[in-house]
Order: structure tokens, then C-alpha cells, then sequence
């Protein structure tokens, strides 16, 4: 198994990446393999909306967001944490959702997903709910939700209550990942949004959209 983990927070050693790690922490002795990728190390463009990746299948620019979807797309589960600034996620994140292939081409069809939101004020409920709806909208599993409510420049882990939440979502997780397993609700929400939504909206557009044909060949989308 393999689990492809974004810190989405431009600071490397912050409270989302510290709640990251120690979700890790739960994990490194039953994951096979894990891989974490830092908003910060990437380079990635705006998208410029042309969709030709609709039509070719890729972006025609060539730069981190296309290698971090690969990954993501051979990876069986997805956790990607957020700091909330603004009343949603940051958006160094929201660039990514725009550039990495997840809605359409179905990025995450039956990966095990989790979001994590650290905040201070207000606004983590709704940072939470878009990476919600981007799990659901991209055909994810989605697990659980974990939103940390913690001081500027405070250290989340030393808190015993967060703490706890942290080791109890990772077994959430893992035991999702072990027994391949999906709640009736989320397995009957892809099925209307891929079934109804997506691919009536995919076929209308013919060959204007053969790129994201060959994404679903990938992916088992029939």
C-alpha cells in the first residue's frame, strides 16, 4: 500500500505539517509505503483554463502539479492537510485542485482519503468542506475529516486531546486501506456524481474531451 501525503502549508515545520507527521507517526509501522510531499519544495503554475488537458490527457505545462498527479494516481490512499487563512484552504492548495487532473479525470476513483485542517480563528469547518467536496466530486473514499483548532506558533502535538484524535483518524484510516471499505453514503454519493454529473457532461463534449477517455481507461471507468 502506498499513501501520497501534501503539506499544503508554505511552512515546512508548522502546525499542519507537525499534524502530518504525527499522523505518520501512526501509520509508519503498517504502510508499506509513504510519501509527503511540501507545497513549498513545488513549482506549480496557475492553470491558464484552456483545457487542453481535457482534449491530450496532460497539461501542456510541464511542471510540478503534472508530476505530483502521477503519484497521486498510483498511490491506493491520499492525505492532504491544510493551514485556514482565509475562510478556506491556502492557496498554494487551490492552485494544485485547479492544475491535478482531480474532478474530471477522476484522480482519486476509489482511493482512501482523509483531510486535515489546521486554524486559528474561524474558517477550518469551511477549508474542511472543500477538500470534502473535492474527495467526493474526484471518486475518493473518503475516510474521515480531522480539523485542529490551535494558536498561531503553537505546537498542536503537545496537546493530549489532539493528540488522541490524530492516533484514533490514522486507525480510521488505515483500517479503511486494509479492508478496502467505503461507507454506503460516500460509495452511493460517487456513483450519482461519476453516473449522472460527470459523464454526461464528458460525452457531450465528444472529442473535445478524449483525453479524459484515456485518464478512465487508467482508472477502470467504463
Amino acid at each position: 500500500m502506498k499513501v501520497v501525503v501534501i503539506n499544503a502549508s508554505h511552512r515546512k515545520d508548522g502546525a499542519t505539517a507537525r499534524v502530518l507527521k504525527e499522523f505518520l507517526s501512526q501509520l509508519k509501522n503498517e504502510i508499506v509505503e509513504i510519501e509527503m510531499f511540501h507545497v513549498a519544495d513545488l513549482d506549480i503554475a496557475f492553470c491558464k483554463g484552456c483545457c487542453r488537458c481535457y482534449k491530450t490527457g496532460e497539461c501542456f505545462i510541464a511542471d510540478d502539479a503534472e508530476k505530483l498527479s502521477q503519484v497521486i494516481a498510483g498511490a491506493n490512499a491520499v492525505i492532504i492537510g491544510t493551514p485556514c487563512y482565509a475562510s478556506g484552504v491556502s492557496g498554494q492548495l487551490k492552485t494544485f485542485i485547479d492544475r491535478g487532473h482531480f474532478v474530471i479525470e477522476q484522480l482519486l476513483k476509489d482511493k482512501h482519503a482523509i483531510g486535515i485542517v489546521t486554524y486559528e480563528n474561524a474558517g477550518g469547518g469551511s477549508a474542511s468542506n472543500t477538500l470534502k467536496t473535492l474527495f467526493t466530486f474526484s471518486g475518493a473514499k473518503t475516510v474521515d475529516k480531522l480539523i485542529v483548532k490551535t494558536a498561531f506558533g503553537s505546537d498542536p502535538i503537545k496537546n493530549d486531546k489532539i493528540k488522541s484524535q490524530i492516533k484514533k483518524k490514522a486507525a480510521k484510516l488505515l483500517n479503511s486501506m486494509q479492508n478496502n471499505k467505503s461507507s454506503l453514503i460516500c460509495s452511493v454519493t460517487n456513483f450519482f456524481v461519476l453516473n449522472f454529473g460527470i459523464k454526461p457532461f464528458v460525452s457531450k463534449k465528444g472529442a473535445a474531451y478524449q483525453g479524459v477517455l484515456k485518464h478512465w481507461e487508467k482508472r477502470g471507468i467504463s
